[in-house]
């Protein structure tokens, strides 16, 4: 039986491709190699530690695991998983354990880290042969954004493995859904921050005046490591005081067990072009997903990509015509028809 190592660095960016593990176990004997905020060695910044979840539903598909890059045997393995693309140096050292891989021809392969903008310098074009040789995207949408910057034929559509699930979900329409990337009190990366400008232009007031759902705010779960985060309470008391601030009815949320279960009940999302905005899209869930807030990715061709004096059009659009497939299956291999994880191990198998 052939070996793999995979190797965790954060959890919202692995949490994606989690759930391939039981099914690739059935096929190759898997390793677990822990780093970052995947390591104990940096305290996690919320209430829910992610990290003991993933442990307690995963550590038992691995025959080994691994808190330290220089215990491991690399010859041992046909073949490495990483969960991003990305090198951090010595706290997500891709580079390095990609370097003592190649030793023995090990085939490395990397995540696409996110819904980005794509450019010469991205990591999922700078990092081929560095970091990765071949890399999986969402769809065939990237393809087509990265095609303009290489020729080389490395980039596997396999969607998003964890979104998969979300066919067991029932949907409910509960309540209506704000997911952040950066808020206002802290650096402004993007200038679409969520705060008190952020509400009135969106008309958060009255869209849950109209639809009648309270409020649901998801921030993002960010680490201080690397001094881009705020201790969560201060992020969770600001979010409650901007709601207060505009009499609005809801609650905020940072960590969660469970997004496709916070997805489902969602009568309608209003979010940034974060990559967790897809699942409501594949749900068939109203989405408006905002400019100005985070790279635009793959949101550029959704028609409910706007401006935030738009969204109430956007959201009634969708409650109208219901779910996207073209713009699913332009964006999400297996999306549609939630086969994402098969799609995934076919390719990874093909390429071992």
């Amino acid at each position: 039986m052939k070996k793999i190592l995979i190797v965790l660095s954060v959890y919202r960016q692995g949490e994606r491709i989690h759930p391939i593990i039981p099914k690739l176990s059935s096929q190759y004997e898997l390793s677990l190699l822990c780093v970052h905020q995947m390591s104990e060695r940096i305290p996690w910044n919320g209430k829910i530690d992610m990290r003991k979840y993933f442990h307690k539903v995963y550590d038992k598909y691995f025959s080994t695991i691994y808190s330290n890059q220089k215990d491991i045997d690399y010859s041992k393995y046909d073949a490495i998983i990483f969960d991003d693309c990305r090198d951090k140096g010595s706290e997500i050292p891709y580079k390095s354990i990609y370097k003592e891989a190649k030793k023995y021809n090990a085939v490395v392969f990397a995540n696409q880290h996110g819904n980005r903008d794509f450019n010469a310098n991205q990591w999922e074009i700078s990092h081929i042969n560095q970091v990765f040789d071949y890399c999986f995207i969402f769809g065939n949408h990237v393809n087509q954004l990265i095609k303009p910057f290489t020729n080389k034929k490395v980039y596997l559509p396999a969607g998003i493995p964890s979104n998969d699930a979300l066919s067991m979900y029932d949907k409910t329409s509960e309540y209506i859904l704000i997911i952040t990337n950066f808020l206002a009190n802290e650096r402004k990366v993007f200038p679409n921050v969520f705060g008190n400008q952020f509400v009135k232009d969106i008309k958060l007031k009255e869209l849950q005046d109209k639809y009648q759902k309270p409020v649901v705010v998801k921030i993002k779960n960010r680490d201080r490591h690397f001094a881009i985060g705020n201790p969560f309470n201060d992020d969770i008391r600001f979010v409650n005081s901007v709601l207060s601030n505009n009499n609005i009815k809801g609650t905020v949320i940072r960590d969660c067990d469970d997004d496709n279960l916070l997805i489902s009940k969602a009568h309608s999302v209003i979010g940034v072009t974060s990559t967790l905005c897809f699942k409501p899209i594949q749900l068939g869930i109203p989405t408006a997903i905002l400019n100005g807030g985070n790279f635009i990715g793959s949101f550029d061709v959704f028609p409910g990509f706007c401006e935030p004096g738009s969204v109430e059009q956007v959201i009634d659009l969708q409650l109208k015509f219901g779910r996207d497939k073209k713009y699913i299956e332009n964006v999400l291999e297996g999306g549609y028809n939630y086969n994402s994880i098969d799609t995934y191990i076919k390719l990874l198998k093909e390429k071992i």
